[in-house]
């Protein structure tokens, strides 16, 4: 395995997870199941809190192996709010660690960017506390209060 190459072991393993999340109706590779590039879901309008819809929102993962830290990005979008939010481990903003939280509304210009650490070490871990922090605090508490 090439470092910085997508791991389609750890993407089998990252999609077992995202299928046991209940908001979550389906999850898929992209570009398909041969190539396996990323992760991509859709998530049931009715299950997040608040409701949204009727367009379901998105969910995707990407996921590369690259020591000492993996590369990723795990990124919402609702289409029916413009609301988008992610946490990202890459080289993008340097200045706030090594990984960010990142969240736009409607109502914003531009991104609002955070450090964030995380409590979990593993991917699978890593993507069920992104997860668990999306459903539970992220989506009643971005998209139900004013920015």
């Amino acid at each position: 395995m090439n470092p910085g190459a997508e791991n389609p072991a750890l993407y089998r393993t990252l999609r077992d997870v995202l299928q046991r999340q209940a908001e979550v109706i389906s999850v898929w590779f992209e570009p398909d199941a041969i190539q396996k590039r990323y992760l991509a879901t859709e998530v049931d309008p009715n299950r997040v809190t608040p409701p949204t819809g009727p367009e379901p929102p998105r969910l995707e993962v990407h996921w590369k192996l690259t020591p000492p830290h993996d590369e990723f990005r795990i990124d919402y979008a609702d289409p029916n709010t413009e609301f988008h939010c992610g946490w990202h481990q890459d080289d993008d903003h340097d200045d706030l660690g090594a990984a960010h939280f990142q969240y736009q509304t409607a109502a914003m210009e531009s991104p609002d960017y955070h450090g964030v650490v995380f409590e979990s070490e593993s991917p699978p871990k890593l993507l069920w506390e992104c997860c668990e922090a999306l459903f539970d605090d992220v989506i009643p508490e971005y998209t139900t209060t004013p920015q």
